[in-house]
């Protein structure tokens, strides 16, 4: 696993972890939508890192 992959995973879990604690504090009205988690990398990360003023996405 990369780096950067553990640090997504960690974060992931920090969010899941945020989530239900706030999911518990609300009142049961409450809605959380969560619809883009889990968070992952981007596929095109290492190309932006290389030359950020030239990427183009493909």
């Amino acid at each position: 696993m990369l780096r950067r992959e553990a640090e997504c995973a960690d974060f992931n879990e920090a969010v899941r972890h945020t989530l239900d604690r706030l999911r518990a504090e609300l009142a049961p009205e409450w809605r959380i939508y969560d619809e883009y988690f889990p968070i992952q990398e981007d596929p095109d990360l290492d190309r932006y890192l290389a030359d950020p003023k030239r990427f183009v996405r493909i």
